[in-house]
């Protein structure tokens, strides 16, 4: 008998006693039995069936007041959990996280697959060792240490280990995140991609450096998870609510034939595929579902207190060097000491910034953020991508102008959620409408069929001031809206990474945001704005205006708007 088999033997549970959800009272039960799906539909699948990652976190997740505490919800998860672990095997928890927010904490759950755990924290005995960590540490006690660390590149470290990520992966990102931390530049990065059920990406995603080629590592991640995923997709639906549940998927799994249970069983069992077809399961998480419409940035907006406002106004960098600026279209005024608007001009995209008597009457602190087509009918396509049929959660409008000429004209189509998800940052997609250009510039006759962003800006755009387009940006949001906003950037096309559960990545053509979720009640906000700039002058190193902006360059054609 191998070695393995050896193991398996002496630490298999019997089948009553492995994941017994029936032993919970009916409406923990049904709570423990939706996470365990979202868990295996999950990147938590490579954890509690392939051994791929040691710990697994992020198939349940929220914030809790800590004044008053309210444990309500974290006492329930933990109660569902509770037949999830088992000796030896696995172990089930929910994580507290240090960090105070707006009087609240987070709170994650996470699976562990403990001989995993064990082996990384004896293949990495020196690092972890320095914690006084080993083998024989409770599962929970290594999370707890690794997210108490006040030293974030041993705290990045140390979870990249226990979430099973390649080990050049982990030392890129500590890093680049060390760079960050120096410099304020991010640094540019590929991400590998292993599909779980629900999703082709954005779950479990690990850093790599740009155009890094596949390593013999990456591949043989790949492979081993094709095989579990292949065979997982042809036994869930069996096992789909309500006839069945996912504790008996993964008893029949993992059962030896003999009322036995232990996750090396169902390693035995997984049919022998030939690399023809690992190889087309790994392309197919490549493949888009169905072609998404083109979606990028147009444009936002962001309302600052008078003090702010007049900062900027004042500032002859801001209006005179960094862009060309106005107080809006149609006439593109100057920016004068009266103005509650400033917009200043890229080449495909715009910043607007108003004061607190505006005329669209947005109170400080709120911020819009605004992406388009630039195809004619794509706004159709987006809005089928968007929409659940069982839910009236978007309004579309064609939005007109009347320049004084002719009347009204069609302006943009608009379509926007019918509930605004924070009430301080809302988000819209748009089309311009085929007419408005060649009303808006009479010189410029319409293909009928493209209707770009440049087209619209080409009159403003000032290739000799230092603002290109803009590219990036860096918000927080709540949780509530957080998701959202990912849930939607995905159904346009749009890709998601996390750093960790409360940091994600959002990337689309030619942009990135990233994501800083918060406490549910917290302040949205905009951290700053990157932008690529022009090769055509050099720019100071740093400028304040006021108290609370600031503008960075790093002499490399980018540069950043910080709000503190």
């Amino acid at each position: 008998m191998s070695r393995v088999a050896t193991a398996a033997a002496e630490s298999a549970v019997s089948r009553e006693a492995f994941f017994s959800l029936e032993s919970l009272d009916e409406s923990t039960r049904r709570l423990s039995e939706e996470l365990l799906f979202k868990a295996l539909d999950s990147e938590a699948f490579y954890s509690l069936v392939g051994q791929l990652k040691p710990v697994s976190e992020g198939f349940w997740g929220g914030f809790f007041s800590i004044d008053p505490v309210d444990l309500t919800e974290i006492q329930q998860v933990r109660a569902a959990l509770q037949p999830w672990n088992v000796p030896g095997l696995y172990f089930a928890d929910v994580l507290i996280y240090e960090t105070i927010q707006f009087g609240q904490r987070y709170a994650s759950a996470y699976i562990v697959h403990i001989p995993s755990l064990r082996k990384v924290i004896e293949r990495e005995r020196e690092f972890f060792s320095r914690w006084g960590i080993t083998s024989d540490s409770l599962p929970n006690e290594v999370m707890l240490t690794i997210e108490r660390s006040r030293q974030p590149d041993e705290r990045w470290r140390g979870f990249g280990l226990v979430f099973g990520y390649p080990k050049y992966a982990i030392d890129f990102f500590v890093a680049a995140g060390l760079h960050q931390r120096a410099t304020g530049e991010f640094v540019e990065r590929d991400f590998r991609q292993i599909a779980t059920f629900s999703s082709r990406s954005g779950r479990f995603v690990y850093a790599v450096p740009k155009l890094n080629p596949l390593l013999p590592e990456d591949i043989a991640l790949q492979q081993r998870a094709a095989a579990l995923l292949l065979e997982y997709k042809s036994l869930r639906p069996k096992y789909a609510m309500p006839t069945k549940n996912p504790a008996e998927l993964l008893r029949d799994w993992m059962d030896d034939g003999s009322g036995n249970c232990h996750p090396d069983h169902l390693l035995g069992k997984l049919p022998l595929r030939t690399e023809a077809e690992l190889d087309a399961e790994i392309a197919s998480w490549k493949a888009p579902e169905t072609q998404p419409p083109e979606v990028k940035f147009n444009h936002l907006y962001v309302v600052l207190n008078q003090e702010d406002f007049e900062a900027v106004r004042n500032s002859q960098f801001m209006l005179h060097q960094l862009a060309a600026s106005d107080q809006g279209f149609p006439r593109f005024l100057p920016v004068d000491d009266e103005c509650q608007s400033i917009y200043l001009r890229g080449r495909d995209t715009y910043l607007e910034i108003f004061g607190p008597e505006n005329q669209f009457r947005e109170p400080p602190g709120k911020f819009g953020l605004a992406w388009s087509v630039e195809k004619v009918g794509e706004l159709d396509t987006a809005e089928r991508r968007l929409a659940d049929p069982n839910a009236n959660e978007w309004t579309r409008v064609l939005n007109r102008w009347d320049f004084d000429r002719e009347g009204a004209v069609d302006w943009y189509h608009a379509l926007y959620r019918s509930e605004p998800p924070a009430e301080d940052a809302v988000w819209w997609f748009s089309e311009t409408h085929i007419d408005f250009i060649p009303a808006l510039y009479p010189h410029l006759a319409s293909d009928g069929e493209r209707i770009l962003r440049r087209d619209f800006l080409h009159s403003r755009y000032d290739s000799t001031r230092l603002l290109k387009n803009v590219t990036s940006l860096t918000i927080e949001l709540p949780l509530a809206a957080a998701r959202l906003l990912r849930r939607d950037m995905e159904q346009v096309g749009w890709r998601s990474e996390e750093f960790d559960s409360r940091t994600w990545i959002l990337r689309g053509p030619e942009f990135r945001i990233l994501l800083m979720v918060q406490p549910p009640g917290t302040p949205s906000k905009i951290r700053s704005i990157g932008f690529e700039t022009n090769p055509v002058i050099a720019p100071p190193a740093e400028l304040e205006m006021g108290q609370h902006i600031k503008l960075n360059f790093d002499g490399n054609q980018s540069g950043w708007l910080k709000f503190e």
